[in-house]
């Protein structure tokens, strides 16, 4: 339940602060994040790092949400609100990777999430700052290409 009620809150978000304008811009950045949780599913399938409970959905319906509802619109206003210079990006990748850790911490806490084998929260942590930074790589890619057509 606490991922159907995220994913709305998440388009809520999107459709509340998101600058609509920008969307030919960042849509990339955002369709990468869901192609980049999907390959993640896969790899759970062989490799059950973590797993999610979380009724009324099965296990792959939460993965699924997650997917399609909060990590296209976190990589969507990420990307949005990125300021320019590094040291001030450095700080916001900070407060974003912490955001996501809490967020991982109260899955942990309330029995939506858990971790096998050798994943911690500090494995997830490390994980979001290369993440967040596949964000930012991709999306310049994709400006750069956008120049060269």
């Amino acid at each position: 339940m606490v991922s159907i009620i995220l994913f709305v809150l998440s388009w809520l978000a999107f459709f509340l602060l998101a600058d609509k304008k920008r969307i030919p811009d960042l849509f990339p950045t955002a369709v990468f994040s869901a192609f980049l949780g999907l390959l993640t599913d896969l790899i759970m399938e062989e490799y059950k790092l973590w797993s999610y409970h979380d009724s009324p959905l099965s296990g792959q319906e939460v993965p699924l949400a997650l997917d399609f509802g909060i990590y296209p619109v976190v990589a969507y206003l990420f990307m949005q609100f990125l300021p320019l210079s590094k040291k001030s990006r450095i700080i916001y990748i900070f407060f974003w990777t912490f955001g996501s850790v809490l967020l991982e911490y109260a899955y942990l806490k309330f029995g939506l999430i858990q971790h096998h084998l050798w994943w911690s929260l500090g494995i997830s942590y490390i994980s979001d700052w290369i993440i967040y930074g596949l964000f930012i790589l991709q999306y310049q890619f994709y400006a750069k290409a956008e120049v060269r057509l």
